[in-house]
């Protein structure tokens, strides 16, 4: 229709027609791509925030979980000691052979962690962290998700293997069955429970185990493990934590802005 209005205004030679008839098509096509940028960048904008508000909850997992983690390294540590102690000092103290012995195993337990990365790496492989526009907060989400792969907090000792391959395995399948517990959250629970065999037969495997140096060894060093994932934790706590607060005030300064 605005082309006929246009030929008809130039076979007039009406010349004020037909610069009115061009600036409403160039008013127009500027308002069409005005309007579809702003489209944009409100489309933009809402994704940004869906992933903020994604990487927020992901975050708080990663707190809770990191909080279960150290919980659980803190009782496998508490078992190490004891059982470091004996190898060292040759003493019951005030434990039976059966007390020492599922120290023993019970410093072998591990407890990894991994990081709740599923909005952060769905963010980075489609190429949109650009989206997140204060700096600040996307630089702290790509150092925070940086750090996740330490091999420490994911680390199975030798430890581990060696240890059990000293109690036999009728012991082994007792305390699975009654000294260890876990849930549909993967959070384990080590618990107590009575010999299920004699403290002679107890003090007979104690005697094999502490005479195994380097078995000794790599328990000193999983204690020195759990000890500095727990340290790595603390700090990977306080910048989720960090990054969940500046993330919120984000977001609200975004609702109040719209």
């Amino acid at each position: 229709m605005i082309l006929r209005s246009i030929t008809k205004h130039v076979k007039d030679q009406n010349w004020f027609a037909v610069f009115l008839d061009f600036l409403i098509v160039v008013v127009g096509v500027f308002v069409g791509i005005q309007v579809s940028n702003w489209n944009q960048t409100r489309t933009e904008h809402n994704r940004a925030n869906d992933y903020l508000e994604r990487i927020s909850t992901n975050l708080k997992t990663d707190v809770k979980t990191y909080n279960s983690r150290m919980d659980f390294w803190k009782q496998v540590t508490d078992f190490g000691l004891v059982s470091l102690s004996f190898a060292e000092n040759q003493e019951q103290s005030n434990l039976s052979g059966w007390d020492l012995l599922l120290s023993f195993f019970q410093a072998s337990q591990t407890a990894e962690f991994y990081i709740e990365n599923t909005t952060y790496s769905e963010l980075t492989s489609a190429g949109e962290l650009g989206l997140i526009e204060n700096v600040a907060i996307r630089n702290m989400i790509a150092k925070y998700y940086s750090a996740y792969g330490n091999f420490v907090l994911t680390e199975r000792p030798k430890y581990r293997e060696n240890i059990r391959g000293f109690i036999p395995i009728d012991v082994q399948n007792y305390i699975w069955m009654n000294c260890y517990s876990t849930d549909t959250e993967s959070i384990q629970t080590l618990l107590p429970c009575q010999s299920p065999i004699s403290e002679e037969k107890t003090i007979e495997i104690l005697s094999e185990i502490v005479t195994e140096v380097e078995l000794i060894r790599q328990l000193r060093y999983w204690i020195s493990t759990m000890n500095i994932a727990t340290l790595i934790s603390r700090a990977q706590i306080l910048n989720a934590q960090k990054l969940i607060d500046l993330i919120q005030v984000e977001l609200s300064h975004q609702e109040k802005s719209q």
